[in-house]
């Protein structure tokens, strides 16, 4: 009679999978809580803002310490930067954070960021990358982005 079976003093041939599901549903929840606070960072406070007040509503009055830029974005994803007089196409988000920099260190913009606003006109056609990309663009450099929308006339909704 043995104190310890011999089954238990065979090597074991198979292998435990516990620790690493366990790594894995470590390294999963490390991800999607790094997700979950990028979005939380830079997706606040979007709100959409209407260019045409309806008749019910007060005219909107912009404070003169406001500046407003215009940026468009049309179906196809490229970006204008739109002045009362002129569009400039820009290539790329970079392009754009580069011309707001260059804005912002010449003192056409106010001091005061939170006093510039970005407007984005967007085509209801476009993709949201290119959308999205422009508003985190905006964002880290310190400026407010606005999605701006036009209401449909109800001539074209039929």
């Amino acid at each position: 009679m043995d104190l310890i079976p011999h089954d238990e003093l065979k090597p074991s041939s198979h292998f435990n999978f516990a620790p690493m599901i366990d790594f894995l549903f470590l390294m999963l929840s490390l991800f999607a809580t790094l997700a979950l606070s990028r979005v939380a960072l830079y997706d606040t406070n979007i709100q959409l803002t209407s260019l045409k007040p309806q008749p019910s509503d007060k005219p909107v009055e912009n404070s003169k310490n406001i500046q407003q830029i215009n940026i468009s974005i049309d179906a196809a994803g490229s970006y204008k930067w739109m002045t009362e007089f002129q569009e400039h196409p820009m290539e790329s988000v970079a392009s754009i954070q580069e011309e707001l920099v260059r804005q912002y260190q010449i003192g056409a913009l106010a001091k005061d960021k939170s006093q510039t606003e970005i407007l984005l006109h967007i085509d209801k056609k476009a993709s949201w990358e290119p959308i999205a990309q422009v508003i985190f663009g905006v964002r880290e450099l310190g400026f407010n982005a606005y999605p701006i929308y036009e209401p449909l006339e109800e001539n074209s909704k039929k």
